[in-house]
C-alpha cells in the first residue's frame, strides 16, 4: 500500500515509485558509506597487508589505493560526515521534503571532491557520472517534493 502524507489537508501526497527505487538505492549506498568511513581506517593496516600478499599486487598500480586506505580520520571523518548528511537528505526526500534535495546535492558534490583536496588524488570519473546521474534523476522528481 502506498504511504501517503496530508500536504495542505486537502490531498494526500504520494511518493512516486522511481522516487522510491531512488531512495532505496541512496539508502543502501549511504549506509555502506558510513560504515566504510568508519571502518576502513580501524582496519586500513590489515588491509593492506592483505593487499600485499596477494600474488597480483602490484605497488605502482596500486599506491594510490593504499594512500587512500592509509589516509586516516582526517579523510574518513569528514567522508562520514558528508555520507551521513547525504543519507539524511535521501531520507527528507523519502518524506518528500525539498531540502533533502538540496542536503544530498550538497553532500554528494562535496564527497565528489574530497579526495583530490585531502589526498591530492585524481578525481574518479565514473564516481562523477554517477553521481551526476543520480542529481539528475533526483532533480526529476523535485516536482514531487514539498517545502
Amino acid at each position: 500500500m502506498e504511504q501517503n502524507e496530508i500536504t495542505n489537508g486537502t490531498e494526500p501526497a504520494t511518493r512516486p515509485v522511481f522516487l522510491k527505487v531512488l531512495c532505496i538505492l541512496t539508502f543502501i549506498s549511504t549506509g555502506a558509506g558510513c560504515l566504510i568511513s568508519l571502518i576502513t581506517p580501524l582496519m586500513a593496516d590489515t588491509i593492506v597487508a592483505f593487499m600485499q600478499s596477494s600474488e597480483a599486487y602490484d605497488e605502482i598500480k596500486m599506491a594510490e589505493q593504499i594512500r587512500v586506505l592509509q589516509a586516516g580520520w582526517n579523510y574518513y571523518a569528514p567522508m562520514f560526515l558528508l555520507s551521513l548528511i547525504s543519507l539524511i537528505g535521501a531520507i527528507l526526500m523519502w518524506n518528500l521534503k525539498k531540502i533533502g534535495f538540496h542536503l544530498y546535492t550538497s553532500a554528494n558534490l562535496a564527497l565528489l571532491f574530497l579526495p583530490m583536496l585531502i589526498l591530492g588524488v585524481a578525481v574518479n570519473w565514473g564516481g562523477i557520472l554517477l553521481t551526476v546521474a543520480f542529481i539528475t534523476m533526483y532533480a526529476v522528481n523535485f516536482k514531487h517534493l514539498s517545502k
